[in-house]
């Protein structure tokens, strides 16, 4: 990692809301609006922490339909720097608090958790 690398990803890592959906992510995968709904921020929020994340190499992101589903990088040498993070996290409230709805919300259906969040003519179709 470039000394320039390092800085933007301990940028990335500078914000609460950015470190709580690495927190999020790190039990799998989630679309857009199941963390804005988890985080009760506006999709658009938390599109701009995605891409943070995401030029910090971070987080990717993979389109599935009309949905954009993001999850942490496999890059190991993010598994590395993070690992630590979280195993500091765990006891954070709003962290497991996190965790419980990111599990709830895993288990519904999409479209109906997205439905609450985004515009009818984006959920429509």
């Amino acid at each position: 990692m470039t000394l320039s690398e390092a800085a933007t990803v301990t940028k990335a890592l500078g914000h609460p809301g950015r470190l709580r959906i690495l927190a999020i992510l790190r039990d799998g995968s989630l679309s857009v609006c199941q963390i804005a709904t988890i985080l009760s921020a506006p999709p658009s929020t938390i599109s701009g922490h995605l891409t943070e994340l995401r030029h910090a190499g971070l987080v990717c992101e993979q389109r599935t339909g009309k949905w954009i589903y993001c999850r942490l990088t496999d890059d190991h040498t993010v598994a590395t720097l993070l690992a630590p993070l979280f195993a500091a996290l765990t006891k954070d409230e709003d962290v497991r608090r996190d965790a419980a709805a990111a599990a709830v919300l895993r288990r519904r259906r999409l479209a109906a958790v997205c439905a609450a969040v985004l515009p009818p003519e984006i959920t429509e179709a």
